[in-house]
């Protein structure tokens, strides 16, 4: 069964990585969590593993390429057969960036809540301040 190698998400505020080197070529036996190709960051270069073991079928993204995260870089075939009869998901649809998550507005009572105004909570380094 063939399995989608995509560009991993480094950190929070990486969306692409540069492709420096395959450690496997096309064919090649490979095992899970055996290095697969090394990714360079804005922030990090790393090794990338492969998360399934297999035969290495396709390299998709040729070294030196700008690829986004959760592209589709190569495809292992796990059984280790012939070429997949079906055809992959192409390299060149990205998938979807995950959601943003937005910050909520709340509003919080200023005095006590038995709607004293006239004493105001605060904890002692801010009574010191003031």
């Amino acid at each position: 069964m063939p399995t989608n190698i995509v560009m991993p998400q480094m950190g929070e505020s990486i969306f692409e990585g540069i492709i420096t080197k395959w450690l496997k070529v096309e064919g090649d036996p490979i095992k899970r969590d055996e290095d697969l190709f090394e990714i360079s960051t804005d922030k990090v270069d790393t090794v990338i593993p492969s998360p399934v073991g297999g035969v290495v079928r396709k390299i998709l993204m040729p070294v030196g390429s700008k690829v986004p995260i959760h592209t589709v870089v190569a495809i292992v075939d796990e059984a280790g057969r012939a070429a997949p009869s079906a055809p992959p998901v192409p390299a060149s649809a990205p998938a979807a960036p995950a959601p943003v998550p937005i910050p909520v507005a709340v509003s919080v009572p200023a005095g006590r809540p038995d709607g004293d105004e006239k004493h105001v909570f605060s904890s002692p380094l801010v009574r010191r301040i003031a």
